[in-house]
């Protein structure tokens, strides 16, 4: 999770959560009445109880929430998650009568209150966006670190084999200098002995 995600998963996240945690007080005519206006948004909702219903949106909201919460759930998750729920919000505040004004667009008095989830509709939007392409950042910088340490390792490597050759070269050289003035010496000393004969 990068740094930049943050306050939006914490916000947005502890927002959802604790609309989750209220939810799971709801009567059961207040479930019905959240349930049909949630159907105009997504119609399968119409063919739950609202036991049902209640059940269903106060886990939704919870696991939404906890997602955005939990720094191991990968941003683009998070984002998807938060996404996908504030879709159905959005749908439902299109499509209910009342919500827009005659444009369709603008949120009527009542629909205000709804209309806000296009702010998480864009949180959702950029966690999703921001956990792509860091990832694929973090990708090529995990790929970068390792070229380097490759390519340290074969410049190291490189730089052993230089040295060991030059080392053998003047062992050599120095063997030579060592082996012409021993036969130098010997010649020197035959003379000497031939002489004194």
């Amino acid at each position: 999770m990068s740094i930049a995600q943050i306050p939006l998963r914490l916000t947005a996240g502890a927002f959802i959560l604790n609309s989750g945690i209220n939810k799971s007080k709801l009567t059961e005519e207040q479930a019905e009445q959240l349930r049909d206006m949630g159907a105009n948004g997504m119609p399968f909702l119409k063919d739950m109880s609202p036991k049902q219903f209640k059940q269903f949106i106060t886990a939704s909201e919870i696991g939404v929430g906890a997602a955005l919460l939990l720094p191991f759930v990968p941003g683009w998750l998070a984002g998807a998650a938060l996404t996908a729920f504030s879709s159905g919000l959005l749908s439902m505040y299109k499509n209910t009568p009342g919500m827009t004004e005659a444009d369709g667009i603008r949120p009527s008095q009542e629909g205000t209150g709804v209309a806000k989830d296009v702010f998480l509709f864009g949180i959702g939007s950029a966690l999703m966006v921001d956990g792509a392409v860091n990832r694929v950042g973090r990708k090529n910088a995990a790929a970068d670190r390792r070229a380097k340490k490759l390519g340290a390792a074969a410049e190291s490597k490189a730089e052993a084999i230089r040295a060991a050759a030059e080392a053998k070269a003047a062992a050599i050289h120095k063997a030579r200098e060592e082996q012409t003035k021993a036969l130098h010496d010997a010649r020197v000393k035959m003379q000497q002995t031939r002489k004194s004969i």
